[in-house]
């Protein structure tokens, strides 16, 4: 956002100030604006923005708090009872929307209908592990494995349970959100397409009464107008509200912010796989006849190249943090000594010069424009460092919905298309063994392994850490494991961690807000200040 664009901003403040706030709506209801809108109301599609508005209707066995570690929801305890078994014991009389009773038969077809699911984006992988879920009475579950899976929890926790009774009609009335029935605090009332959501306060909860009679979710992708909504009170909380915007609501004492490390990482890969990367050519534009990706030596050149403070500072303007592993400080299988390189350009191109590249190459970076904060902005400033080592650098960057099939499988042969990008990953279990799992385990269609491996790295030492740790119930041997795994995934540099997004707020003075590692907004973790009036 321009300097402009916050002047124009910092010029509403003035009727702001005159009470604008002081009309918005009663404590009764809250008014939150969001950046991306929602797709479908099926809860078993893997998506972001579906999950965090529906996660106020539907309800999981294992819930997260603000920092993404486990605690009970719909089961109250759960426990190993062996190598590949897991009790859930569920929470009595809890009744879904419709007035139907929550049982072991809601949570066994629940799981095995999120396990088959077709599509693009599914949580299909999480569960991979799954053999049977068995019904042992009303209030107990088992679910049985085909190899121990000690993250288990952590994955059916992602699960939202809906009514058994809903069967084969949900498919089609989930595009409506007639099917939106679930056990949480809130009830579906309404949903405008495209538009608004709107939900109420479900009386009959079985945890902690909402203060909200309605939570209406209004859709506006762009950040100034997220921010005009807000300083004229036509709403009451705004996401994504980068750094710039900061300075803009400075100037009010009416609006406060908030902002927190996401889990959401950007990471550069290369491709590895390939004797001859397409996008990577001798400096007189002809092929090199082969990829210097292979080599060590300029996988670290390139780590070492990147600016990763200069891009937090000059770039994200603060709404980054820099990264030297998968997951952020806080996490399961976070490592305090795995520390993010600084950039040593000399040392950089010290190494190229030894891996035969002195006068470096030439090298097409692809990027998203619109998945993730700045993103091509950042993809800019990585070309113009590697440019600074001698890497003539072309950075081409696309919208999500095209650059992500061209990621995954855009090559002629139906294999991954680029030779180097940069992408964005999650760890939203709160645990770095799916991050890992899925972005330096040797890619593994079968096992669901390597998902986001589109530069096939493989290292069989970071398989085995990986695999055993997903086997090993006592935990501080698993997290030892996964560490292990993330020092040599950064010294074998099988990814090139980037930043952090941070994740930001603004909301009317008079609230008191909790904000949440995924980035989410809840209605649950906003409430009336207790001195507001």
């Amino acid at each position: 956002m321009g300097k402009s664009l916050v002047v124009r901003l910092v010029a509403v403040l003035s009727f702001v100030l005159l009470g604008v706030f002081c009309a918005s709506a009663s404590a009764a209801e809250l008014k939150i604006a969001f950046k991306h809108e929602l797709t479908s109301a099926d809860p078993h599609v893997l998506n972001g923005t579906n999950r965090n508005i529906w996660t106020h209707v539907y309800d999981s066995l294992v819930a997260q708090d603000e920092n993404l570690r486990p605690k009970p929801g719909l089961a109250l305890s759960w426990r190993a009872v062996d190598q590949v078994t897991w009790e859930f014991k569920l929470r009595p009389n809890v009744k879904f929307h419709n007035g139907a009773s929550f049982g072991a038969e809601d949570v066994k077809s629940s799981i095995e209908r999120a396990m088959h699911l077709n599509g693009a984006r599914t949580f299909k992988n999480y569960l991979r592990g799954i053999e049977a879920i068995v019904v042992v009475n009303p209030l107990t579950v088992l679910v049985k494995t085909k190899e121990p899976v000690a993250n288990l929890p952590d994955n059916v926790g992602l699960i939202a349970i809906i009514p058994k009774s809903l069967g084969a009609a949900a498919e089609q009335d989930f595009a409506t959100g007639k099917a939106a029935i679930g056990t949480g605090p809130y009830k579906l009332l309404e949903w405008a397409h495209g538009q608004r959501v709107a939900v109420v306060r479900n009386d009959t909860y079985w945890g902690e009464k909402e203060p909200w009679d309605k939570v209406t979710f209004q859709f506006i992708a762009k950040e100034p107008a997220r921010a005009s909504a807000l300083l004229s009170g036509s709403v009451d909380v705004i996401d994504a509200a980068s750094a710039s915007l900061k300075d803009a609501f400075g100037q009010s004492k009416q609006v406060e912010t908030s902002s927190i490390t996401s889990y959401m990482l950007n990471y550069v890969q290369v491709d590895v796989q390939r004797d001859d990367s397409p996008f990577v050519q001798g400096n007189d534009g002809k092929p090199l006849g082969k990829n210097p990706f292979k080599d060590l030596r300029v996988r670290k050149a390139l780590t070492l190249a990147f600016d990763r403070n200069g891009i937090a500072k000059h770039v994200m303007k603060g709404d980054s943090e820099v990264a030297g592993q998968v997951v952020p400080s806080g996490f399961f299988g976070y490592d305090k000594n795995l520390k993010a390189p600084t950039q040593d350009l000399a040392k950089a191109k010290a190494l190229l010069a030894e891996a035969g590249y002195p006068n470096g190459f030439r090298l097409t970076l692809h990027c998203s424009n619109d998945r993730h904060l700045n993103d091509a902005k950042v993809c800019e400033a990585l070309g113009q460092t590697l440019a600074q080592l001698g890497i003539k650098t072309d950075v081409r960057t696309m919208p999500f919905a095209i650059f992500q099939p061209r990621a995954i499988s855009g090559a002629s042969n139906g294999d991954p298309e680029f030779s180097m990008w940069m992408h964005g990953i999650g760890a939203v279990t709160g645990d770095s063994l799916s991050s890992l799992g899925a972005v330096v385990h040797t890619f593994d269609k079968k096992l669901g392994m390597g998902a986001n491996n589109y530069g096939r790295y493989s290292n069989k030492e970071i398989d085995a850490l990986l695999d055993k740790a997903s086997g090993v119930m006592n935990e501080q041997e698993r997290e030892d494991l996964q560490k292990a795994a993330a020092k040599l995934a950064v010294e074998d540099v099988g990814v090139i961690p980037i930043h952090f997004v941070k994740s930001a707020w603004a909301y009317k003075k008079g609230l008191s807000f909790k904000p949440r590692s995924d980035g989410f907004t809840y209605a649950m973790n906003i409430r009336p200040a207790k001195n507001s009036k």
